[in-house]
């Protein structure tokens, strides 16, 4: 199909003019489908009254557009729970106690947590062998639950116990 006939089909199915018709093809790289969707999005396209028709789907480019504006949002949304666990981590402190109630190491509950991470096997046999040392753990801060520390308390207590039985 030439050029003109194209023209023809698009002028007479979105019902606009001739010039309006070649100017959507040539800026949709004369694709039919996308020419009409061209003039539909500036509501040119009409019905047989002469009044502005739109249809009731979206178009593809509108779809990618919500679709990127909710991935920046979940984005958005992601980050900031991200900065306000950061700040939780800062602002409560893991507190590593020795025999006699002395503070031996007190650090962000951030960095305990990725020590944890990266060093998994060596954290956890260290946290064991201080049990065993008669070390006794707590956290500390604004957002502290009593019942973490009752619970690492249990724990010492437990650990005491069970080396004076023997």
């Amino acid at each position: 199909m030439d050029h003109f006939e194209m023209v023809e089909k698009l002028r007479q199915k979105a019902n606009v003019s001739y010039e309006e018709a070649k100017a959507a093809l040539e800026a949709s790289d004369w694709d039919i489908l996308d020419a009409l969707v061209l003039l539909e999005s500036e509501g040119k396209v009409k019905n047989e009254n002469g009044a502005s028709e739109y249809t009731t789907q979206e178009t593809p480019a509108k779809h990618i557009v919500e679709e990127t504006a909710d991935w920046k949002e979940n984005l958005r949304r992601l980050w900031n729970y991200l900065r306000k666990l950061f700040r939780k981590g800062n602002a409560n402190n893991f507190v590593v106690r020795g025999k006699k109630g002395k503070v031996e190491m007190e650090m962000p509950v951030t960095v305990l947590i990725l020590l944890l991470i990266c060093l998994e096997p060596f954290s956890i046999i260290a946290f064991i062998g201080g049990l065993l040392c008669g070390c006794r753990y707590s956290f500390q801060g604004p957002d502290v639950n009593s019942k973490v520390n009752d619970a690492m308390d249990k724990a010492a207590d437990a650990v005491q116990k069970d080396e004076n039985d023997q």
